[in-house]
């Protein structure tokens, strides 16, 4: 009877408040460069989780700054402290891992995402995640 009554309870739970399994997550990788975001353009689908590494490989501090795709993504509890204000801060030379299931918003829809240390504004410091 128990097994399927937690049965019973996990259906009637919504997907938003299930954990994702983050071993099965598909991994993002972004480069922070000394001219900008590699890749400029990530893909993602709605509800997806996944693992998203991100290295400083410039010679100075920079941050990848979108407010409300970390608003709206499910970011996973371990990681919530990593992101501040929408932005993850990196050092020169430091890497980080953000755990996160992609917004569930309209296909096609676009979150820009830049880095607002000074002096990236006048250079194309600037990148998209796409809603799948």
């Amino acid at each position: 009877m128990k097994p399927i009554l937690l049965g019973m309870i996990a259906l009637a739970t919504p997907v938003a408040a299930q954990s994702p399994d983050w071993r099965k997550a598909q991994p993002i990788s972004i480069r922070m460069t000394d001219d900008g975001f590699i890749p400029r353009s990530i893909p993602v689908r709605q509800g997806a989780p996944y693992v998203l590494r991100i290295v400083n490989r410039s010679d100075k501090g920079h941050n990848l700054t979108q407010e409300a795709f970390f608003d709206q993504a499910l970011v996973a509890g371990r990681d919530r402290n990593k992101i501040h204000g929408g932005k993850i801060v990196l050092a020169s030379g430091e890497g980080m891992t953000v755990r996160f299931r992609a917004p569930v918003t309209r296909r096609g829809g676009t979150y820009q995402f830049s880095s607002t240390t000074l002096g990236d504004a006048g250079k194309d410091y600037t990148g998209v995640f796409l809603i799948r």
